[in-house]
């Protein structure tokens, strides 16, 4: 017997739970940071303090998250009558921006390695600490994913995107701390420049996605909708179908012909079945805007000549 399913989460209760991941991330965010310029300063290790800052950096992207969040919690309202959530959208997009700068902050400190090169202490607790790093960005990346998924969030899983390349920026200062104990030159500025590029390609894929919300890409296969409308007792033909938003906010509004005689209360009918049977079918279907028309003399010579 299969389990029922869970039933969907208020506007209000998902967006507490998304800032809670927030709240805890922010929080391990900006502890990391914390240990992480201390002893940069303390054993003048640049590539320690600078990877600090690209964790203050990462906080200050969780803040971002949270008043995006709380924007987007909001119901809809006279003023925003499709709601509030591209401020979520809005928020992916600048965590994108402050990949970019993130990126242009570690290229510039590589390009300062090869033009003076630094001798930094190296100890066992840098070492500690940069496992410590690791261990933390695992965690959060897994944690936020789950809760992305969980919750449908387009933010959370930009933000675990972004959490996913401070990994390889914490390995590639590994191996700067193992090229500075062997007296290695540039290695830090080598591997600090290809997780530079790392970074800003994860911010074009980032933008990519959330222009598309932005800009009202075609989110579903209208062919798709088109079935699932013709299922309908009552329907004749269906066109000028459109979607926007995003995966869990999708608005559908397309046109619905049916015979000239129906009446009004029977069309008023069918089109709440039409919206039924798609949010039925389609997951992330939150708005069905169903135009009805008559079906026209040529269209009905057309379809039976099909």
């Amino acid at each position: 017997m299969n389990a029922s399913p869970k039933p969907a989460l208020s506007l209000t209760a998902r967006t507490k739970r998304i800032a809670f991941v927030l709240w805890l991330t922010l929080f391990l965010n900006w502890l990391v940071s914390l240990l992480k310029i201390t002893l940069g300063l303390w054993t003048h290790c640049m590539v320690i303090t600078a990877d600090g800052v690209h964790s203050l950096a990462d906080g200050a992207s969780n803040i971002v998250g949270l008043i995006a969040i709380y924007f987007s919690g909001r119901p809809a309202d006279d003023s925003h009558p499709y709601g509030h959530r591209k401020y979520e959208t809005f928020g992916a997009l600048l965590i994108a921006v402050f990949l970019i700068a993130v990126a242009g902050g570690i290229l510039r400190e590589a390009l300062q390695g090869f033009i003076r090169p630094r001798t930094p202490e190296v100890n066992g607790l840098s070492f500690g600490l940069m496992g410590f790093t690791l261990l933390v960005n695992l965690f959060v990346v897994f944690y936020e994913r789950k809760k992305a998924r969980l919750l449908q969030s387009e933010f959370l899983l930009s933000d675990s995107q972004h959490t996913l390349t401070d990994i390889f920026v914490t390995i590639s200062v590994f191996a700067a701390l193992f090229g500075i104990y062997y007296k290695v030159p540039y290695v830090d500025s080598v591997f600090s420049g290809g997780i530079a590029g790392f970074i800003i390609l994860t911010a074009v894929r980032i933008m990519k996605r959330t222009s598309d919300v932005l800009c009202d890409r075609a989110v579903l296969d209208t062919d798709n909708i088109e079935k699932i409308v013709r299922t309908v007792a009552g329907v004749r033909a269906c066109h000028e179908i459109r979607t926007r938003g995003s995966r869990d906010n999708i608005h559908i509004d397309l046109h619905v012909l049916v015979d000239s005689d129906m009446t009004v209360a029977d069309s008023h009918s069918l089109a709440n079945r039409v919206e039924r049977d798609i949010r039925k079918e389609i997951q992330g279907v939150i708005d069905v805007v169903v135009h009805i028309e008559p079906i026209s003399h040529e269209h009905r010579e057309l379809e039976e000549g099909a």
